[in-house]
């Protein structure tokens, strides 16, 4: 099914189709070039926003390493993420990615400000079912191999794409291109990505400060994290991440959500999660995955995390 494909880039101000229009797109299974249309964007129908990124390289999960692939005509939108009420209460607040079909140009328009999750998660009641581990579940996440397709790394033009559309700064693609060529050298002799910290635990440690959002935390620094990693950098089967985690230590933000529960998106299994946040001002930036657009919140354990008492105009923007 073609449609209109109007090159949004960093910066445009879109408005949503209504759901009849989208409606109208989507294939017997909801999807449109094999992306659903989740019953969290409904609510999305008909709102001006600013676009983010174009989604034109994401990196997808799988089982053992992160996979790079290209999705068409798409893109995220500021702070447009998936609030996961039609998955059970899942928290990873993932980026929704729309399909240049379901939007249309509203130039000269107010696009609304950045959503404040904080706040809007807050104002809703939370009384998720218990998770379900043996239940499967279907998202953007999920369908990410069916809506995008191989992209070979060392093709240039992906990183031209970027720039043009500004989803990578000019003085950005240095960096880019530094850290997709040193981790591909690492990879290749059996070392670990730039900025990759690990430890020497075999068993690593649990910590509960029982975070409430909008508090503030300082992330620790390197030395501090690492005492709680293993040799391949987890922390209870969480990796900390190389410098696109480590890049925040002893910074310091605040609590955005906590996460109790996550949606595999190589499994579409629901997992809980204990001790563990989402703090604002730290989504990825794409940089150390030669530019993904996906925007997604790392995930910090507390035990990485100490509470600080400070004025919230001074946490780390």
């Amino acid at each position: 099914m073609s449609g209109s494909v109007h090159n949004f880039k960093s910066g445009d101000v879109v408005e949503v189709l209504s759901f009849e229009e989208v409606a109208g797109t989507l294939d017997e299974n909801g999807a449109y070039e094999g992306l659903p249309f989740s019953a969290e964007m409904r609510q999305f129908c008909g709102r001006r926003f600013r676009v983010f990124k174009r989604a034109d390289k994401i990196c997808a999960e799988t089982a053992y390493f992160l996979d790079l692939r290209r999705m068409r005509d798409a893109v995220t939108l500021e702070e447009v993420r998936c609030d996961g009420s039609g998955h059970d209460g899942c928290r990873r607040l993932c980026m929704l990615f729309w399909k240049e079909r379901w939007l249309k140009p509203a130039p000269g328009a107010t696009p609304e400000p950045p959503l404040d999750w904080t706040a809007i998660l807050a104002s809703r009641p939370s009384n998720p079912p218990p998770v379900d581990p043996s239940a499967t579940y279907a998202c953007q996440a999920t369908a990410l191999p069916a809506a995008t397709e191989p992209l070979r790394i060392w093709d240039a033009r992906h990183y031209l794409r970027d720039v043009r559309s500004g989803a990578v700064r000019k003085r950005e693609l240095p960096r880019v291109l530094f850290m997709a060529a040193y981790n591909k050298l690492a990879h290749a002799v059996g070392r670990s990505d730039y900025g990759m910290i690990i430890g020497k635990q075999a068993k690593t440690p649990a910590v509960a400060l029982d975070l409430k959002p909008g508090e503030l935390v300082r992330i620790r620094t390197r030395k501090q994290v690492a005492e709680t990693l293993d040799a391949a950098g987890k922390n209870r089967g969480l990796y900390f991440g190389n410098e696109e985690a480590a890049r925040h230590c002893g910074k310091t933000y605040s609590v955005l959500a906590r996460i109790d529960r996550m949606i595999l998106e190589d499994s579409g299994k629901m997992r809980a999660i204990n001790n563990t946040v989402l703090l604002r001002g730290t989504e990825c930036s794409g940089l150390c995955f030669r530019g993904c657009a996906r925007g997604g919140y790392p995930m910090w354990r507390e035990t990485w995390l100490e509470r600080v008492e400070q004025d919230p105009k001074e946490a780390q923007k």
